[in-house]
C-alpha cells in the first residue's frame, strides 16, 4: 500500500543492513587499518578519499564531501529517491517494507499488468536467441546496425516473430492474462469478435521500455525494411504515458558510474549506439517532443541536460519546442544546452564517424539556452532598424516572462537582453506583455489524440566491415530469464476489468504540478540534512529558533540534532523521529527537485550563514518597527529615537537593495 514507511522499521532496516556489504557490492573496498577506503563513486579522483567506518556505520569523502549511510549511499549511488533506496535495502535484507494506511499506487494496482509486460519482454528476448528466423533479427541488430549482443543484452532487445498469435499462445494463456495484455497493449482486439485478440508486434525487432526503476511498462517495435509504420511504440496503458517516460533512462543510471548530465536525443537507436560507444547518459523520447514534464523529471536527477538535434530545419523547430517546454521548469543551479548536429547526421551515424571523444567536445561545445532563445528571438524579426529591435525584445520577453519570477536566471537573461537591445532592465522587467501561443502549447494541446506510433528516421547506420563478427553474431546474449530488477509482482487483486475497455480518463494516473522553488529557511534546512558535518560549526541565536514558524521550527529541529551528533546523517535522523508533523516535512525536502544540486554544493556552511545572517537583519527590523509603532508619533520629538528612525530607515533601504 502507498503511504508512509514506519519510522520503526527504518530504524530496524539499518540495523539489519551493513554498510559494507552495501557499498563493496557496488564499488571496490581496500581494507586500511579499522576503516575502509576507496576511489569515491560520486566525483572523479585517482587517490582514494572515500573511508567507510564499519563500526559507526557511515562513510565520508575527504575530496567532495559526500557522507551518510547505507539510504544515503543508496540514493546518491543508484541514483534513487529516498523511498525507493529504501525498497531496494529492504529487498537485500529479506524484508518487506511495510506502509501506513494509504490508497494504492498505480502500480500496485496494476500489478499483475506489470507481470504479463515482464513475461512479454522475456519471451520476445528468448525468441531472438531460440527462434527459426532469429537469423533475420540477428543479423539486422549486429551487420546492419552494428550492436554487439552484450549492448543488446543490457538493453534487453528483442524479437517477435512473424505471426499473429505467437506472444498471445506463450503469455496469454488464460482469459484474465489476455485481458491483462489488452489493457498493457500487448494485444489488440478483433473488431469483428469481441473477446478475441491477436499481437499487436510482429516481424519486428522489440525494444522494451523501462521505468526509472527498471520495470517494463511497455514496448516499441521497429520494422526491419521500410514498411509503414517504421516504429510502432505501445499504445497509452494504466502504467504507461508517453509523455512521462524516456527510454534508457533506467539503463542510463545503472551504466553511469557519475551521472551529472543527461543527453535527449530522438530514437533508441542513437540511445543504444551511443551507449556501445561509451556515452551511457543518453536518453530519448518516445514519440513525442521534449515536454517540460521531461526537462522536470531530469532536472530531479542531474544539473544539466543537453537536447540534442539533427541540424536540419526539424531539428531546429525541435529545438525550439524544447526551448519552450523548459522555460516554466527552469531552475537555478540546473543548465539546459542545446547541441545540434551536422546537417544529415543524427547521434548513431554521427558517433561511429567520430567516435566517443569527438562526440564529448561535441557535447562541451553545445549552446546555451540564452544563446538559443535570443537566436530565436532574432531569427523572428522581419525589420533591420529600431522597430526591429523593439520586436526582438518583445519576442525575447515573450519567452523570459515564462521563467519562474524567483530565479536568478531570469533576472540574469532581463540583464543580457538589456544589454543587447539598449533598453534599460528595469524597463524591460516591469513591462507586461501578452503571453504568445507556442509551438509547445500547440503540440501539447493535442497529444491526446497522438497516434500509436511514429514514423522515427530510418537512423541507418554506414556501412562496415563486419569479417570480424563471429557465425553467430550474438553468442554473448544468453538466454536467462529477463526479470524486472526493482519489480516484485504483488499478490491480490489484478486491476483489470472483466468487461469493457480500459477507460483512459478514469483511470489514468494524475501527476501532480512541479514542486514549487524552496524558501531560504528550506533551502537552509536543505543544506543541513545533506551536509549534517556543518551544523558544528554554526551557532544560531535563540531568537530566530524561537520564532512561532513553522518552517523554523523543523530548521532548529535539524540544526540542533546535527549539532548534538556531527557524525549521524539524514538517515539516523529519520530513524529517530517519531512525530508525523516533523517527518513528512524532511522526506519532502529530501525528495525535492533541488536535492540532487544541494547535494554537490561546497559552500553550504556559507548558505546556511546567510540565511541566518538574513534572519537576524530581519529580526532587528520588525523589532525596531515595533517598538516605534509602541512610542507613538510624539516620541520621534526624543533624540535618541530620531536615530533609531534613521537606522531602521537605513535597514529598510538595504533590505530592498
Amino acid at each position: 500500500m502507498a503511504g508512509r514507511i514506519p519510522d520503526q522499521f527504518i530504524d530496524e532496516l539499518l540495523a539489519r543492513t551493513d554498510l559494507t556489504d552495501v557499498v563493496s557490492s557496488r564499488i571496490s573496498l581496500k581494507k586500511t587499518g579499522q576503516n575502509y577506503s576507496a576511489l569515491c563513486p560520486f566525483h572523479n579522483e585517482k587517490s582514494p578519499s572515500f573511508s567507510l567506518n564499519p563500526n559507526k556505520q557511515f562513510y565520508y569523502c575527504f575530496g567532495c564531501g559526500a557522507g551518510g549511510n547505507a539510504i544515503s549511499f543508496v540514493m546518491e549511488h543508484d541514483h534513487l529517491d529516498f523511498v525507493d533506496a529504501i525498497e531496494v535495502l529492504a529487498k537485500d535484507a529479506g524484508m518487506e517494507v511495510p506502509r501506513e494506511q494509504g490508497a494504492p499506487d498505480r502500480y500496485e494496482q496494476n500489478a499483475e499488468l506489470l507481470k504479463r509486460l515482464s513475461e512479454s519482454a522475456t519471451f520476445y528476448q528468448r525468441q531472438l536467441i531460440e527462434h527459426s528466423d532469429k537469423l533475420k533479427a540477428t543479423n539486422y541488430l549486429a551487420q546492419e546496425r552494428g550492436l554487439s549482443g552484450q549492448i543488446a543484452k543490457v538493453f534487453g532487445l528483442g524479437f517477435a516473430p512473424s505471426g499473429w498469435d505467437n506472444l498471445l499462445k506463450s503469455v496469454g494463456t488464460r482469459a484474465e492474462h489476455q485481458e491483462q495484455l489488452y489493457r498493457g497493449g500487448m494485444l489488440i482486439e478483433k473488431k469483428d469478435q469481441p473477446g478475441h485478440y491477436y499481437d499487436r508486434f510482429r516481424d519486428r525487432i522489440i525494444f522494451p521500455i523501462r521505468d526509472s526503476r527498471g520495470r517494463v511498462i511497455g514496448f516499441g517495435g521497429r520494422a526491419f525494411g521500410d514498411e509503414k509504420p517504421k516504429y510502432l511504440n505501445s499504445p497509452e496503458t494504466p502504467v504507461f504515458q508517453k509523455s512521462q517516460e524516456l527510454y534508457g533512462l533506467f539503463e542510463a543510471k545503472q551504466n553511469t558510474q557519475s551521472l551529472d548530465q543527461i543527453i535527449v536525443v530522438e530514437g533508441y537507436m542513437d540511445v543504444i549506439v551511443l551507449a556501445q560507444h561509451g556515452i551511457t547518459n543518453a536518453v530519448a523520447t518516445l514519440g513525442t517532443s521534449v515536454n517540460s514534464q521531461h526537462i522536470r523529471k531530469l532536472f530531479k536527477l542531474v544539473s544539466k541536460v543537453i537536447l540534442c538535434f539533427d541540424g536540419d530545419k526539424a531539428g531546429r523547430a525541435a529545438a525550439i519546442r524544447g526551448l519552450e517546454a523548459s522555460l516554466t521548469v527552469m531552475q537555478d543551479e540546473k543548465q539546459l544546452r542545446f547541441l545540434f548536429l551536422p546537417e544529415g547526421e543524427d547521434p548513431d551515424s554521427l558517433v561511429r564517424k567520430e567516435g566517443k571523444d569527438a562526440f564529448n567536445l561535441r557535447l562541451e561545445d553545445s549552446a546555451s539556452l540564452s544563446h538559443v532563445l535570443f537566436d530565436h528571438a532574432r531569427n523572428q524579426v522581419t525589420l533591420a532598424d529600431e522597430e526591429g529591435e523593439a520586436q526582438f525584445a518583445r519576442n525575447a520577453m515573450s519567452m523570459i516572462q515564462q521563467i519562474p519570477k524567483e530565479l536568478t536566471f531570469r533576472s540574469i537573461l532581463i540583464k543580457q537582453l538589456s544589454e543587447q537591445s539598449g533598453i534599460d532592465s528595469d524597463t524591460l522587467g516591469h513591462t507586461a506583455l501578452p503571453k504568445v501561443k507556442s509551438s509547445y502549447d500547440k503540440e501539447a494541446s493535442s497529444t491526446t489524440n497522438e497516434p500509436e506510433y511514429y514514423d522515427h528516421p530510418a537512423h541507418d547506420a554506414p556501412h562496415h566491415d563486419y569479417d570480424d563478427y563471429p557465425a553467430s553474431p550474438y553468442a554473448d546474449y544468453h538466454s536467462a530469464p529477463y526479470s524486472n530488477p526493482e519489480y516484485t509482482p504483488q499478490t491480490g487483486k489484478t486491476g483489470y476489468k472483466k468487461k469493457g475497455k480500459f477507460n483512459k480518463q478514469k483511470d489514468e494516473a494524475y501527476f501532480p504540478p512541479a514542486p514549487s522553488s524552496l524558501s531560504k529557511i528550506k533551502q537552509a534546512s536543505l543544506c543541513l540534512l545533506l551536509h549534517p558535518h556543518i551544523a558544528q560549526h554554526i551557532d544560531i541565536p535563540d531568537p530566530i529558533i524561537n520564532q512561532a514558524n513553522d518552517e523554523l521550527k523543523i530548521f532548529g529541529k535539524i540544526w540542533r540534532y546535527f549539532a548534538k551528533h556531527p557524525e549521524k546523517n539524514a538517515g539516523h535522523l529519520l530513524g529517530e523521529l517519531a512525530e508525523n508533523v516533523t517527518y513528512q516535512p524532511i522526506i519532502d525536502l529530501l525528495n525535492h527537485q533541488d536535492a540532487a544540486t544541494k547535494q554537490k554544493i561546497t559552500n553550504a556552511k556559507q548558505e546556511v550563514l546567510d540565511m541566518v545572517s538574513t534572519l537576524e537583519r530581519n529580526l532587528g527590523l520588525n523589532n525596531s518597527i515595533e517598538r516605534l509603532k509602541n512610542k507613538g508619533n510624539e516620541s520621534i520629538k526624543d533624540t535618541n529615537t530620531k536615530q533609531e528612525l534613521r537606522n531602521l530607515m537605513d535597514l529598510i533601504r538595504q533590505k530592498k537593495s
